[in-house]
Parts: structure tokens; C-alpha cells; sequence
């Protein structure tokens, strides 16, 4: 009976191997990214890694690249880009981003008309080159 039990259990296991090879292929791919177009004292600091942003099936969006503030600070309330239609969300929200500013954490405010601000925590400004859009990412809908 054991020898049984050990023959359905491998064949199961089989099973669901299969199944998830066959889920994986019918899955949608991730749409394309896209440009970020940037505005104010912003540039592209590595031609390889351009600020981008993309909106998936899943109602998320996902931010990648880097951004170069050429003034060499990061003032609160300043807008740095704008979001392309169909990558806005409907309600404004607020993502942590990496810099090299030291000892304060830099905001992208995104609000539901595209445009994306800095937000420094305490108002005023921060010495800061760049900001990293790596990992960035925020719901598109309404809910939390």
C-alpha cells in the first residue's frame, strides 16, 4: 500500500509540473516600456539607463531608470517629469526613491494629472545628483 500511496504522490507531483509549465506559457508578457519625459533641471545621466515607466495588466505601475538633477540639489515641490497617458493614477501617491542625498529619503510625488514632484521630508532642499527609479512601483487604481 505505501508503494502505492508513493507512485500517486510522484505522479501528482508530475502533474502540477506540467500545469505550471502550461500556466507560465499562456501568461501575457509585460508590456513595453516606455520614456519618461522629463521636465525643469532634470537630464538622462546614462544613456543606458534612461528614465521609463510602464503600466502592466495588473494594474500596477513600475518606474526604471535614473534621473540626473543638474542643479545638484533636490528642492521640495519642484516637478521633475510627466506621465504619459495611461500611466497615471487615479488617486496621488507618494514612492520612496533612491539618491545619493545623505540622510534623507526623496519622494516622487505622482498625482492623477501626470505630474511627478519631488517631496523632501521637512520641506526645503537637499544636496542630491541623482535619483534611481529601480524597483519603484505604485497601484494605478483607487485602492490601497
Amino acid at each position: 500500500m505505501p508503494d502505492t500511496i508513493a507512485d500517486l504522490a510522484r505522479r501528482l507531483a508530475r502533474l502540477e509540473r506540467r500545469v505550471t509549465t502550461l500556466e507560465r506559457a499562456r501568461r501575457t508578457p509585460y508590456p513595453e516600456w516606455s520614456d519618461l519625459p522629463l521636465t525643469g533641471d532634470t537630464a538622462v545621466p546614462d544613456a543606458s539607463q534612461p528614465p521609463q515607466v510602464r503600466a502592466n495588466l495588473w494594474g500596477t505601475l513600475d518606474l526604471s531608470g535614473r534621473i540626473a538633477l543638474t542643479e545638484g540639489r533636490a528642492v521640495d515641490g519642484i516637478a521633475i517629469a510627466l506621465l504619459p497617458d495611461g500611466h497615471r493614477p487615479r488617486v496621488p501617491r507618494s514612492l520612496p526613491v533612491a539618491s545619493d542625498a545623505v540622510r534623507r529619503v526623496i519622494h516622487l510625488d505622482l498625482s492623477p494629472k501626470g505630474a511627478v514632484t519631488l517631496r523632501v521630508p521637512g520641506g526645503g532642499s537637499v544636496k542630491a545628483t541623482w535619483l534611481g527609479l529601480d524597483s519603484a512601483s505604485c497601484r494605478l487604481d483607487a485602492e490601497s
